[in-house]
């Protein structure tokens, strides 16, 4: 760029009062000066100019003289630097203003035009200093500054600024949400005129204190009032503001309302309050434990009431395991972690040792909580069932004495029911002796007498009541037969049923199939006197009801019973009409049997439905003691 002739440069009068400073002592001096120099006329042509100018202007110097500076100034800013041109040469002093210049091919540059007439009142006398870079930088600023009050402004959280004595010099929008006021009534209130007395006073304590240190402060909690007088729980965090010599001049920071939060604290903490009453009231342990160790991690104040460790015991690691009872310290927590791993929920009865060496029965119910798939925690209670178990075992105690007496009855009745069975059978042998020994032989002697008579006329007479005393003699031979067959007495029970069989079909008509399969067992009296009622009675009812000619009678015996069966393919009956708690009083015969052999230890079991036949089996187990069937060695199935 050519240098400007010094000739033409601005007289050092003329530069001081252009600027405001003295001129350069030298031409080279204003030729080479960091800032532009120009001359301007009315009309803003460039009558003169210095090489920073010309570099200002992106232009050489040869070009530049004679051009009009309002052609390098961007359009927005043209009117107002032909107003402040005319200002200049209408005689006002020291005038200045900031303008942006437009140049082709230039980045926007921004001066600062200080300015001044000539002596002469024909130039105008300008200093142009480039202030891009303040201008970017104050722009900056103001860009930050905008989105910081823009966040201030839409932030729930109040923001501020104070001074050293509390007092704000700043608050964001969002205060007016929370309090009511509008940011500009807040600035120049202190702090604590929007605090209840009590807490202005402590909060200002630490305040101070804070302010003293030039600290920070965090989660500082306070109560403000808002325009209404409602009260507001805050939470404030504050950072100092220092000074250039680092001296702390005021504090930034944000209030946030935590009004609801401390509520739902305050309501937390109530019901963790009712929860812990009800926990440590209930008639039960309250726990919860890591479902991979079975250490406790919380355990109700239940705990230490029933069984004396205080909660800090109980959290310790191993408590539980160590303080199981032994006979259940193997089981117990192996049932517990079965149950565990498959995420079931579960409750056992195990004994426990309490603080005072007592052992004590707990009920516990465990809920397996389960994260990620794989159990976390086991949550439960402990309830002390020791009482119970006591009273069960004082019941299982007066079961098994029962059971013994009953046992004993029932032993009792049975060699009561044999002695009556044999006192029956006595007196059925006795009246049948009687009816052998007596009555036949009285009816025998009269048949004789009768016979040696001379009936002469009376013949035919004598022939009748002859006949009659055969029948007479036949019935009671029968009477004896039913009474006491001899059968059963000298030759045992099968022949005896075979006998009875052939009786059945010769008075009934019933054709009786009967098995030969037999028992070789030797029977006490007693068995093979009920057996044998027991069959004649279900052999005449099968006569009697079951409309059909015939049916089978078996006698099985094994190593553990002995089984008299009696069989039909008759029309069938219902049971329950005849065994059952509704059973017609009228139905005897079954109730009766089954009664006779339950009463020496057997039993009786009837298969039959209307339409389908009947089956009743008599079963007579072959431990029924010798106790229970008296003293005879001959007892069968001992």
């Amino acid at each position: 760029m050519t240098a400007i002739d010094s000739t033409h440069s601005p007289s050092h009068e003329q530069a001081r009062d252009a600027t405001g400073a003295a001129p350069p002592d030298s031409d080279d001096l204003f030729v080479f000066a960091p800032v532009g120099y120009f001359s301007l006329g009315r009309d803003s042509g460039i009558r003169r100019c210095n090489l920073a100018g010309a570099d200002l202007l992106a232009s050489e110097h040869p070009m530049l003289v004679g051009c009009a500076f309002t052609g390098f100034i961007a359009t927005r800013d043209a009117v107002q630097f032909e107003k402040f041109l005319q200002d200049v040469f209408s005689g006002a002093t020291r005038k200045s203003c900031e303008l942006d210049l437009s140049i082709a091919g230039q980045a926007p540059r921004s001066v600062l035009i200080k300015a001044a007439l000539s002596p002469d009142g024909q130039e105008c006398l300008a200093v142009a200093i480039d202030i891009t870079s303040q201008k970017q930088v104050e722009r900056a600023l103001l860009e930050s500054e905008r989105r910081f009050r823009d966040v201030a402004d839409v932030s729930a959280d109040w923001i501020w600024e104070v001074d050293t004595d509390g007092r704000y010099t700043f608050a964001s929008e969002s205060v007016r949400n929370l309090l009511g006021y509008a940011p500009e009534e807040i600035v120049g209130k202190t702090a604590f005129d929007l605090m209840p007395a009590e807490e202005a006073a402590r909060v200002g304590e630490a305040f101070a204190a804070i302010a003293a240190r030039g600290e920070a402060f965090r989660e500082l909690e306070n109560i403000v009032v808002d325009i209404h007088g409602g009260w507001h729980d805050t939470l404030t965090n504050g950072m100092p503001i220092r000074d250039a010599a680092g001296k702390v001049a005021g504090y930034r920071g944000v209030d946030r309302d935590i009004t609801e939060r401390k509520r739902t604290e305050q309501a937390l903490a109530a019901s963790q309050r009712r929860f812990r009453d009800m926990v440590d009231t209930t008639n039960g342990i309250v726990w919860e434990a890591d479902a991979r160790t079975f250490d406790f991690t919380f355990i109700s104040q239940q705990a230490e009431r029933l069984l004396g460790f205080p909660v800090a015991d109980w959290l310790q690691p191993g408590f539980w395991l160590a303080h199981l009872h032994p006979d259940d310290r193997d089981w117990a927590p192996d049932y517990c972690m079965s149950c565990t791993r498959r995420l079931a929920p579960h409750d056992f009865e195990y004994r426990f040792i309490a603080r005072d060496g007592r052992t004590v029965w707990l009920h516990d119910l465990v809920t397996v909580v389960e994260e990620n798939g794989a159990p976390r925690w086991l949550r439960g209670i402990m309830v002390d069932v020791t009482s119970r178990r006591q009273a069960e075992d004082q019941l299982r105690e007066m079961a098994q004495s029962l059971e013994a007496k009953v046992a004993e009855r029932t032993v009792q009745l049975r060699r009561l029911s044999a002695e009556l069975t044999m006192t029956e059978e006595r007196e059925r042998r006795k009246l049948a002796q009687d009816l052998h020994d007596d009555l036949s032989q009285l009816l025998a002697v009269i048949k004789i007498k009768l016979a040696s008579i001379d009936a002469g006329s009376q013949a035919g007479e004598i022939g009748r009541i002859v006949a009659l005393l055969d029948q007479a003699d036949q019935a009671a031979r029968n009477i004896s037969q039913q009474l006491s067959p001899p059968f059963l007495q000298t030759m045992g029970l099968m022949p005896a049923l075979e006998w009875l069989a052939d009786e059945i079909g010769r008075v009934y008509g019933l054709a009786v199939h009967v098995d030969p399969v037999g028992c070789d067992r030797q029977l006490s009296d007693e068995v093979q006197a009920v057996l044998y009622r027991s069959a004649r009675e279900l052999l005449i009812n099968v006569a009697k009801h079951a409309g059909i000619g015939e049916a089978s009678l078996t006698c099985l015996c094994d190593r553990k019973c002995l089984t008299l069966v009696v069989s039909d393919a008759g029309c069938g009956f219902d049971p329950t009409k005849h065994l059952g708690e509704l059973a017609d009083p009228h139905h005897f015969g079954l109730r009766s049997v089954r009664e006779r052999i339950a009463n020496i230890g057997g039993s009786m079991e009837v298969d039959s439905s209307p339409g389908n036949g009947a089956t009743i089996a008599v079963v007579m187990p072959c431990d029924v003691s010798q106790e229970e069937m008296g003293d005879d060695p001959d007892n069968a199935c001992r």
